[in-house]
This record gives structure tokens, sequence and C-alpha cells, in this order.
């Protein structure tokens, strides 16, 4: 391990703050970012080694924006760093932060909307039927989550963050998170099996209250792993990436054995983050596989406990829009895909604040989803 300076350990406290999911201070959410972006350039998370896959190069093709004043009354704002809107499948709006060096081009960090990757995988594997049932036992599939508390969780409670394995709330979420990426006291030894193995023993029954939090996700990384014979980040771009990737450029971290941290850190660039919501929409429009899959976790969804009126379904959010239930990608601070089926509409806002002028995303993404698509 490489030992650091004082002034180094200060930088890495200030970097990895957002870590803790408390401070969501736009200068350190714009640090954090800019250095997943950088990270297939830099190698490092500040002054952090980490480990990551990653396919292609970082795109340069010509850059685009399309102007819509209507739209930008409510997506243009100041914490806003790349915005689309797509109807019927095509795109009406795309605004960059050009005072950020934002564009096109510019890989950016999904934070927590990379979950729903990992569902989207396996939903994939249900579809090839190396999945039986999303009732199955996780122990069934895979050796390592048999001998945790996972292996009598089904994997559908997995999926719903609903396994029951974590204490409520996420107060312990920093040390694990910081052990899977391999950073600060845990620098150079990322491991997400033993992250998991802090947990022993089930915090309560498997069903009875959703929890949101990373364990879960990194679970469902294991899980694909085991069953693919490859790394998340592998199976997703060769079975689901391909399927709509534009710019052939995605990084997705791992730990030392080359398992992906799946709770965040897939970077895309907005296009294919809009177009990875397009192809979930239109998947389930057209009930694929995969669309019923997403389509029963929307059905399915649980319920969260705020006050925003969501709800949660496979490794998704769930909002009311325009009258119909809609699924959602959300991430940390202002990163968000509405999927408004009820309009044909999708919105994209990947941000370094959730408070907009025109509303705070989290509680109102549906209102705002709504006046994007009139």
């Amino acid at each position: 391990m490489r030992k650091l300076t004082p002034a180094l350990v200060l930088v890495a406290l200030s970097f990895f703050a957002t870590q803790s999911f408390a401070d969501h201070s736009p200068k350190k959410m714009m640090r954090n970012i800019k250095a997943f972006s950088q990270l297939s350039v830099t190698g490092k998370l500040g002054p952090f080694d980490v480990n990551y896959d990653k396919f292609g190069s970082i795109p340069k093709a010509a850059k685009t924006t399309i102007e819509n004043k209507k739209i930008d009354k409510w997506l243009g704002d100041k914490f806003n760093l790349a915005a689309i809107v797509m109807q019927d499948g095509k795109p009406i709006y795309e605004r960059y932060n050009a005072q950020r060096k934002i564009n096109s081009n510019t890989p950016l960090l999904g934070m927590s909307m990379s979950k729903t990757a990992i569902a989207a995988a396996v939903g994939s594997l249900l579809c090839s039927g190396e999945i039986k049932s999303l009732n199955d036992e996780a122990g069934t599939y895979s050796k390592f989550l048999a001998s945790t508390p996972y292996g009598a969780v089904s994997i559908r409670d997995i999926l719903q963050m609903n396994s029951g394995v974590s204490p409520l709330g996420r107060t312990d979420e920093k040390r694990f998170n910081r052990k899977s990426r391999g950073v600060q006291k845990f620098d150079g030894k990322a491991n997400v099996r033993e992250a998991l193995n802090f947990y022993k023993s089930a915090a309560r029954d498997a069903g009875s209250q959703m929890n949101y939090h990373s364990t879960d996700s990194l679970a469902l990384s294991i899980l694909v792993e085991e069953i693919a014979q490859q790394s998340l980040a592998k199976y997703f771009h060769s079975e689901i990436y391909s399927q709509f990737g534009e710019s052939d450029f995605m990084q997705w971290t791992r730990d030392k054995s080359g398992t992906t941290v799946s709770f965040s850190d897939l970077v895309m660039t907005a296009k294919d983050w809009a177009n990875f919501g397009q192809y979930l929409m239109t998947q389930k429009q057209n009930n694929a596989c995969l669309g019923k899959f997403f389509s029963e976790g929307v059905e399915n969804s649980v319920a969260t406990g705020k006050k925003n009126r969501s709800r949660y379904g496979y490794q998704s959010w769930v909002f009311p829009v325009n009258g119909k239930a809609a699924m959602v990608l959300q991430g940390h601070g202002g990163q968000f895909i509405v999927l408004d089926e009820a309009t044909n509409t999708l919105t994209l806002t990947i941000s370094m604040n959730e408070k907009y002028k025109v509303g705070n995303l989290f509680s109102d993404i549906g209102k705002i989803a709504e006046r994007v698509s009139q």
C-alpha cells in the first residue's frame, strides 16, 4: 500500500465524502464525476489506484446538440451536465454543460443508474434459461453466495432490495463500499466477496422490508459472474450494451479478482445512457422477454416508505408519470432516466446536484417528466 502524505489524505477524505451518500455538494459531486470520467486515462480515483474494465476508446465523434426552448425551461438548470429527451425513439432535445466542459463524447458516471444494468444482466440470464426462476434461492446458482446469508434468499428478493441481509438504513454502507472499490484504508485491497462477508447473518427475514443498500447489488454481481463464467461488466457489454451502444465506449470498476463493483461506477456517454433506457422501454413495449422481466418488476414493485410515492422494482425505481407507473433509473445527486410509456417519452438528466430551480429531482422527477413530455 502506498503511504499517503497529509495533503493526499485530505484530498482523499474530501473526494470520497460522497461515498457516504449524505453530502450532495455540487463541487464534490462534480469532482467525483470527473474522476470517474477520466479513470481510463489516469487509472486513479483521487490518490487511489482502482481496477476497472474498459471497452473501446473515449469517442471523438462530431459533437451534437438539439435545442428545444420549451424543454430547456425544465432541464436547462445550472446543475445539469447532460440532458436528453427522446419521443417515439427519436431525440428531440440534447443539451450539455459547456461551462463544465461536458459534450456528447464525454463519458459520464451514472451512479446508481448502474444498478439497472445489473438487473438487465439477470433478466438476460433468465431469458436464456440459465436462471430457471426468480423464486430460486441465490445459493442454487452461486457457491459463494451459498456460504453467506444470501444463500437462502430468492433472486427476486435481492433484485427488489428486499433480502433482509443489511441492517435498516445505510449507516454501515461507507465501509462496505470502500472495501469493494479498494480506497482509503482498503487501498489496494479491493474485494467484493470480503465486503459481503462483513455480514455474517441476516438482519431480518427476507421479503419483510425493502432496504436500499449496496449489498444486494453486489450479491447480484457475483450471481451473474458465477452463472455466466465472466464478470458482470463483460457479460453486460457483450449481451446488452452491444444491442444499443453508439459510442463503443464503456467502463466499469472491479475488484482485484475481476468482480464488477456493481452498485455504481458504470460509465457511458449520455447518449448511450439514453440509448440504454430507450432499449429497455422498447423491449417492454414489444413484450420481449427482457421487457416482460422489467414490466413484472414494475407491476410487483415494493413500497419504499418514501414520501415521493416511489416504489422499487428490479434494481430500478417506479414513479407515477402521466397516470401510469413508470420505470425510473435513478442515481445519487441527480442522475435519472424516466421511461414514460404513457407518452412514449424518455427523459435523461445527469447532474451534479438534484436541487433544480423547477424542483428537486428526487421528489419532483415525475412532475418534471410530465412537463417535458407535453
